[in-house]
C-alpha cells in the first residue's frame, strides 16, 4: 500500500521503488513555495519539484542562521543533504548526512526528540546511499553492493531506533518501506 504524508498541507507520495518522495500536486506545491519562500521547509518542496540549484540556495541559506539549535540545524543540514543527493552528488550528500548526525547529539544526545531526528537522518542517508549504489550499479560493482550493505545497515539502525522510541505509524511504515527496497535490492542478482 502506498505511503503518502501529509506535509505543510500538501500530499506526498513515497515511491516504494525510487524511495523518491512525489508531490501528488506540483502545482500546489509549487505555489506553497512560493507563498513561504521563507520556511526552511521550502528546502524540500522545492528537491521534490526537481528545482534543485533554488532548493540548495535555499538549504545553504537556512544553513546559514547560527541562531538555530543543534537539532534544527541537523534537520536543516539533512534537507540540504537531499538536495545534494538529488543532484547526484553523493559523497557531498554523505557528509552533509554525517554532519547532521553529529549535531543531534550537540544538545542533549540522550533526548528522545533528538534520537528521533538521528534516526530520520540514519534513514534518509540509507536512502541517499541506495540511490548512489544504483547509480554506480553497472560501473563498479563492487562500490555498489558496498553502498547497498551501508544503506542497508542504516536502514536497519533507522528501524530499530523508531521502533524503541514508539515513532508513529507513519514514521514507521516509511522505514518500513526502504529497509524492504533496500533489503530486495541487496538481494537481487548482479549481472
Amino acid at each position: 500500500m502506498p505511503i503518502v504524508l501529509e506535509v505543510d498541507g500538501q500530499r506526498i507520495l513515497l515511491d516504494p521503488d525510487s524511495l523518491r518522495d512525489v508531490p501528488l500536486d506540483p502545482e500546489a506545491v509549487a505555489h506553497w513555495c512560493d507563498a513561504h519562500p521563507e520556511d526552511p521547509h521550502v528546502v524540500s518542496h522545492l528537491r521534490t519539484l526537481g528545482r534543485l540549484d533554488e532548493a540548495e540556495t535555499a538549504g545553504l541559506r537556512f544553513l546559514s542562521d547560527t541562531s538555530v539549535d543543534p537539532l534544527t540545524r541537523a534537520v536543516r543540514r539533512a534537507r540540504y543533504a537531499h538536495v545534494l543527493q538529488f543532484q547526484e552528488r553523493y559523497e557531498e550528500a554523505e557528509e552533509q548526512f554525517d554532519l547532521a548526525a553529529e549535531e543531534t547529539g550537540l544538545g542533549d544526545p540522550t533526548s528522545r526528540s533528538g534520537l528521533l531526528v538521528l534516526a530520520a537522518v540514519f534513514q534518509h542517508r540509507a536512502k541517499a546511499r541506495f540511490a548512489h549504489a544504483l547509480a554506480v550499479r553497472e560501473t563498479s560493482p563492487v562500490r555498489s553492493a558496498e553502498l547497498l550493505a551501508a544503506a542497508l545497515g542504516d536502514a536497519r539502525l533507522a528501524l530499530s531506533m523508531r521502533e524503541r522510541l514508539g515513532a508513529g505509524p507513519t514514521e514507521l511504515a516509511s522505514t518500513r518501506q526502504t529497509l524492504a527496497r533496500i533489503s530486495a535490492a541487496s538481494d537481487a542478482p548482479r549481472g
